[in-house]
């Protein structure tokens, strides 16, 4: 569909919209509005009926006192009539008499006991009527006899008569009566006149209520029903009176005060109750006598309150509101009519520009990018024309730029982006074309597999981008010295492999001497001197794999032999380093589970004051008891643990574990003891050491006093000054630094003024040489010469003889360890043995 036909569409369906939503919000809000105008009207109504009721009201008490004067004058007119003696009386007189006086019926009553009973009277029915059940009627009688008069609130007070108000007869309640009570002390009986309700209704008839509503019907069609409700006895149980035998309702009691009731639902009790409890109108519309009508209940304060309920035609209301709409569906056409008319006049405004903007970009996607856009708008039209004509021109520009782009994307799909070399993808097409022409010679390959030592520490301690520097210097090293044919590649991080193509074993020796020579030479990097040295794996075709897979895997494993000999060496691949690689693969896996699994053991070493015999430290020292293995050596999974960085969460296990075995035998009441734990050197490049060891102190509540930390002289040959400065935050905290295996360093002199040290370990490879003429001797007798100038403490590693201990007494060394007082023991063991080591040791030394 064109796109002037959619503009045109959305627009006359956007309008059409909107006028549908306005038409029908309007339908419901004028609904809402006319309901609440008419719930007004019907509150107007309602109290103007409420006014012409309470005023016909007034007129019905005026009607009544003038009934009740004329009964007064009936009463004394009966009084002269009638003999004062209640028993010269007859019946048939009082009728003949009330006929006279133009009255219902004349009553005589009298006080019988506790009773006030009619006695003679003209209506049979209230011959014998007992009245001593009659409320405030009782009263008033009791008054009259007594006083001649009475005081109660109700009816009507004359001087020796009492009227009271008109209510349903108690003796035929078809009726409504008003009567008069006359007793001025002549007679011996009340006198009880009263007229039935035929002057009454006929003065409702044309004053009371029901006039009234029938008047308002007549003069308003769309009201169909005026009630007044009864609020207290509407929708309850009826309440009826009783006096003598008879059961009837009083008008008070009615729950339809006045009018017609027919439109009744089962919802009205409730609505009575709620408007007469808020004193609010209440309106509802409901369907009733098969209308839909709109029942509205008005509240009506008065002495007793009523509510007045009109039910009105919703018709009404709804041909308002179908009027209403419409005449909003035929201006909503009009308008419609005039939208579709100029939607598509803009439509076609928008559209012809749009088509030759398309027209052109058409141009520009089949090549054409000279192609231009001639359009003179300051809307977005003009500008999109603008950006399609800079499109246009810049394409050509993007287009050579992109074969450029295609040129980097190749270079960096084939070579590693930090060194320029071949990347594994590339090395190993160079490899399967290398290895087609070797089959053909039938020559070997060396694959050469280089691992730069020390890299991780230098990358953690100068930052990532002396590593960087570093990596591509060894790259350009390793191009250099590689001839046409050969392939160097970077497979990752610190990692390289060679490709030397023809090489027989002893043109790889040359060559792996060459790249340990020129790869061990320093790199200056920002006044920096960074040193690494390189550990090389060598593996040969056809002899060491057929495939470059094999190959380098083999190669890589030995290279772990070539870190195993001491770093800065090369090995070939031999079959019996697969076993040991598999092995060592074995330990890995197993010592990431053994902290895990509560596989490591701490064993304690005393370390014995020379002086005193007694036992004055211990060193920790880890032992892994394997599920399978068993007993697994240090020496064997402690270097493993330092290359694969495994060797921090086992230092804070042992430096936690012996910390609180310390306070836990001084718990039992053992002497202080010193415990010494080794630092390797990827603890101390831990950023959160110093931190950690505050930690564990805090936490276990030794006294950093008994925590020595022993490092050796190779982790101060890294970085002197990061060293020093570590070594101090140590110090700071209170605990002893000890220098471990002293020595057997080349630079070890250096140091001692340097570092914060508190003692000096002499390694055990100089005490096992100790006889009297040796020229070790001399050395050891140096160390503790100079360790007592320097007020360092020596301790003597490896004591396994008598006459080790007596020379290192001799020579005042301060104390010493060694098989000859205890090889490291368990925790029990050393509890056990703790007391005759002690005693042993005393009695060693004074021998």
């Amino acid at each position: 569909m064109p796109l002037r036909k959619k503009l045109a569409i959305t627009f006359m369906l956007v309008v059409t919209l909107i006028m549908g939503l306005y038409n029908f919000l309007n339908y419901y809000f004028s609904r809402d509005l006319l309901i609440k105008d008419q719930e007004k009207q019907m509150d107007l109504l309602a109290k103007q009926i409420g006014i012409s009721i309470e005023q016909s009201q007034f007129g019905a008490q005026y009607v009544e006192d003038l009934i009740g004067n004329k009964l007064r004058v009936a009463a004394i007119a009966a009084r002269n009539a009638l003999n004062p003696d209640i028993a010269n009386v007859t019946n048939e007189e009082l009728a003949r008499l009330s006929e006279e006086l133009g009255i219902s019926h004349i009553t005589l009553m009298q006080e019988v006991g506790d009773d006030i009973v009619g006695v003679k009277s003209s209506d049979p029915k209230e011959i014998n009527m007992s009245t001593k059940d009659w409320d405030y009627w009782f009263v008033a009688f009791k008054q009259l006899l007594t006083d001649k008069n009475t005081n109660v609130s109700q009816g009507l007070k004359l001087p020796n008569f009492w009227s009271g108000p008109v209510n349903i007869s108690y003796t035929d309640p078809d009726h409504v009566d008003k009567w008069g009570y006359y007793f001025d002390g002549t007679t011996n009986y009340i006198i009880n006149p009263y007229i039935r309700d035929t002057q009454i209704l006929k003065f409702q008839q044309i004053l009371g209520p029901q006039s009234i509503l029938e008047k308002i019907l007549n003069n308003n069609k769309s009201v169909l029903e005026i009630t007044g409700f009864n609020p207290k006895t509407f929708g309850e149980p009826p309440v009826y009176s009783e006096a003598n035998g008879q059961k009837y309702i009083d008008l008070v009691n009615r729950d339809i005060q006045f009018g017609q009731y027919e439109y009744k639902e089962p919802d009205d009790v409730s609505n009575v109750k709620k408007s007469f409890q808020s004193g609010k109108i209440l309106s509802v519309v409901a369907e009733s006598n098969g209308k839909k009508v709109l029942k509205s209940f008005i509240p009506i304060s008065s002495a007793n309150p009523y509510i007045i309920g009109i039910v009105t035609d919703y018709q009404m209301i709804q041909d308002i509101l179908n009027e209403q709409f419409l005449n909003n569906t035929v201006i909503s056409i009009i308008v419609l009519l005039f939208v579709l008319g100029i939607s598509f006049l803009l439509a076609n405004y928008i559209a012809r520009p749009v088509n030759h903007i398309l027209y052109k970009v058409n141009e520009i996607a089949e090549g054409n990018f000279g192609a231009k856009i001639s359009i003179n708008r300051s809307d977005e039209l003009g500008l999109l024309s603008k950006r399609v004509n800079t499109m246009s021109m810049n394409l050509d520009a993007y287009t050579r730029e992109l074969k450029d782009k295609n040129e980097e994307i190749e270079f960096r799909a084939n070579y590693d982006f930090l060194t320029g070399l071949p990347n594994i993808r590339l090395f190993n097409e160079r490899f399967q074309g290398t290895l087609e022409s070797v089959k053909k010679d039938g020559t070997s390959i060396a694959v050469l597999f280089l691992d730069l030592d020390r890299f991780k520490w230098i990358n953690d301690t100068f930052g990532h981008s002396s590593g960087d520097y570093l990596l591509k210097e060894v790259a350009r090293r390793i191009a250099d010295l590689s001839a046409e044919d050969e392939v160097g590649s970077r497979i990752g991080g610190d990692e390289f492999v060679l490709l030397l193509p023809g090489y027989t074993r002893e043109m790889t020796e040359q060559k792996a001497e060459q790249i340990l020579q020129l790869l061990s030479q320093p790199v200056l990097y920002e006044g920096q001197e960074l040193s690494v040295t390189p550990s090389i794996g060598i593996s040969m075709f056809p002899a060491d794999g057929g495939d470059i897979d094999s190959l380098i895997k083999n190669a890589d494993i030995a290279m772990y032999r070539a870190k195993e000999q001491g770093r800065n060496n090369y090995q070939f691949y031999a079959l019996e380093m697969k076993n040991k690689f598999l092995r060592r693969a074995v330990l890995e896996k197993g010592m990431r589970k053994a902290l895990e699994r509560n596989e490591f053991r701490l064993h304690y070493q005393p370390q014995i004051d020379l002086q005193t015999g007694h036992i004055v430290g211990v060193e920790a020292l880890i032992r892994w008891i394997h599920p399978e293995e068993g007993m697994i050596s240090p020496i064997e999974f402690i270097p493993l643990a330092e290359e694969t960085g495994l060797i921090a969460p086992i230092g804070e296990w042992i430096l936690e574990t012996a910390c609180s075995q310390i306070m836990q035998w001084q718990g039992k009441g053992f002497p202080l003891m010193r415990v010494s734990v080794n630092l390797s050197a990827r603890q101390i490049q831990q950023q959160n050491l110093v931190g950690y060891v505050g930690t564990v102190l805090e936490r276990t509540g030794l006294d950093p006093k008994l925590l020595e930390l022993e490092i050796t002289e190779s982790i101060a040959m890294y970085n002197e000054d990061y060293v020093i400065n570590k070594l101090n935050s140590l110090k700071r905290l209170g605990l002893q630094i000890a220098i471990d295996d002293f020595g057997t360093g080349y630079s070890s002199l250096n140091y001692l003024n340097k570092f914060p040290i508190d003692t000096l370990k002499i390694d055990k490879s100089f005490i096992n040489q100790i006889t009297d003429a040796s020229d070790h001797n001399e050395i050891i007798t140096t160390i503790i010469a100079m360790a007592r100038n320097l007020k360092l403490k020596v301790i003597a590693e490896g004591v396994e003889t008598v006459e080790q201990l007596h020379y290192l007494q001799n020579q005042k060394c301060n104390e010493a360890q060694g098989y000859f007082f205890s090889k490291p023991l368990s925790v029990e063991d050393f509890e056990l043995l703790f007391r005759q080591i002690a005693s042993s040791a005393a009695g060693k030394v004074e021998s």
